[in-house]
């Protein structure tokens, strides 16, 4: 089992979507997708993504490895009557149940990058995405001087004990040669 699952259903992380609704909107936007398109959210949380996306005309799957997550963007797609918007649990290193080149757009931002094993999640990527399609991520990038996020993790890591061992910083997933070796791995040509 994913060790993150327990970590992301303590708390009510909706508090902090709630903040980011006008970040996932514009990342929509700049993606100038044109329906019809079957997309997948991974890492989704309660939809800041996803909700954007349905709202255009995309088939969207959010998947998010907390329950009251899916929970809550099931309920969100509900209230704004966006029926071609479901939220399922799954895991992004291992989308059991998911089958091989089903989405023309595969995203995630600020989600996936938190799985425990990155070329896993590449691999599942480029797996679920048909050839052709789109691979989309949105990454913290770390010790970046704009970034609150990432001057917050820098400082909060100085008063944390040592990452257990085999642990993988998510913020690896903002520098380039790591993206690079990741979906190299998983067979996306550099």
């Amino acid at each position: 089992m994913n060790p993150n699952k327990t970590l992301w259903e303590k708390g009510d992380f909706t508090e902090i979507a709630a903040l980011m609704r006008e970040s996932g909107e514009a990342v929509v936007k700049s993606l100038e997708i044109k329906p019809p398109l079957r997309v997948l959210d991974l890492g989704c949380g309660d939809g800041t993504t996803a909700v954007p996306l349905a709202r255009m005309g995309a088939d969207v799957v959010g998947i998010d490895i907390a329950e009251n997550l899916v929970e809550a963007g099931n309920k969100r797609a509900a209230k704004e009557g966006l029926d071609r918007l479901k939220f399922q649990e799954g895991d992004a290193c291992n989308l059991e149940g998911v089958s091989d080149h089903s989405f023309d757009l595969t995203l995630s931002v600020f989600g996936a990058m938190f799985a425990p094993k990155p070329f896993e999640v590449a691999r599942e990527m480029v797996r679920v995405t048909r050839p052709g399609g789109r691979i989309v991520m949105g990454n913290w990038i770390p010790n970046d001087p704009t970034s609150f996020v990432s001057q917050l993790l820098k400082i909060s890591s100085s008063f944390t004990p040592p990452p257990p061992e085999g642990f993988v910083s998510p913020m690896t997933w903002g520098v380039e040669s790591h993206i690079v070796e990741r979906f190299g791995q998983a067979g996306v040509p550099k």
